[in-house]
């Protein structure tokens, strides 16, 4: 016997419990988010294409790795810099790219298929077709200026050095001096013995440091001296020196013409590969 003619819970019809719980899940909010969310995907999905496969360049975690990977290798380790990397993609971006248009145009053919064959050839179709122009005297000549230090004769520097580290390595010099000036030298002495010759100025200075190379240029030539340097001492003799001197434009203007062409066309040539990547989605994904 019931208490009234009201249904509860548990003796309600089971059609209207359904209903009833229906109307509540329709008014949760989390639910109501899901819904639209659904409802925004499938709109996204029905009118944006699936983009082909061949069409899509991705810089996946895998790539990203390797390209660091391959920085570390030849960087004693470190970590590619935030622009380091940029550029690391950004090369590899193009390379895909060249890589891509060369199998579309089938020049894997009669190959190997060893993929930076493949995109030699297709880089010299893309720069060799590329139109360079002969330069203006004054695209030239801003050219150069920039690039003077390439062209200068440097100053030279022809020498021998028998160099001493460690504690003793000013006493052990100053010995071996003696030893040379009165032709008594040994023949470990003689063996290490490092000869010099026509060596830029410039690239002396990192290894025996600017003070050595300020001192050995205002020796006397030809005579035997001890000289400090970055990282010990030195018996040395300077055998010759040559001041550098500037070399004007019309002294190398065809071989400057060559390289302005050249760089022309290495950036005529890049424009014109991502002018080719226009034809690909390119997702970068996160550095």
């Amino acid at each position: 016997m019931t208490s009234s003619g009201l249904n509860t819970g548990a003796d309600a019809p089971a059609g209207t419990r359904n209903k009833s719980l229906i109307r509540r899940l329709i008014g949760e909010p989390l639910l109501q988010f899901m819904v639209l969310g659904a409802m925004i995907f499938a709109a996204h999905a029905a009118v944006t294409p699936a983009i082909p496969k061949d069409k899509l360049i991705e810089v996946t975690p895998e790539v990203r790795q390797s390209i660091v990977d391959a920085f570390k290798s030849t960087h004693e380790g470190r970590e590619p810099g935030a622009d380091e990397y940029r550029k690391l993609v950004d090369v590899w971006i193009l390379n895909e790219i060249t890589f891509r248009e060369a199998l579309a145009q089938g020049l894997d053919k009669g190959d190997e298929m060893i993929r930076d064959r493949i995109v030699h050839k297709m880089r010299l179709l893309i720069f060799n077709g590329v139109e360079v122009k002969e330069p203006t005297h004054a695209e030239l000549e801003a050219w150069y200026e920039k690039r003077r230090a390439q062209y200068d004769v440097p100053e030279t520097i022809s020498f021998i050095s028998v160099p001493f580290t460690g504690p003793n390595a000013e006493a052990d010099a100053r010995a071996t001096l003696e030893q040379i000036v009165a032709g008594e030298e040994s023949e470990e002495t003689q063996n290490r013995a490092l000869i010099f010759g026509e060596r830029p100025r410039k690239s002396l200075e990192p290894s025996f440091g600017t003070p050595f190379v300020e001192t050995l240029v205002a020796l006397p030539q030809g005579e035997w001296r001890v000289v400090p340097s970055k990282d010990g001492w030195n018996v040395v003799r300077l055998d010759a020196y040559a001041p550098g001197h500037p070399t004007d434009l019309d002294e190398v203007s065809a071989q400057v013409a060559l390289a302005w062409k050249d760089e022309r066309r290495r950036i005529l040539g890049i424009a014109a590969t991502k002018d080719l990547g226009n034809a690909y989605v390119i997702r970068r994904g996160e550095p």
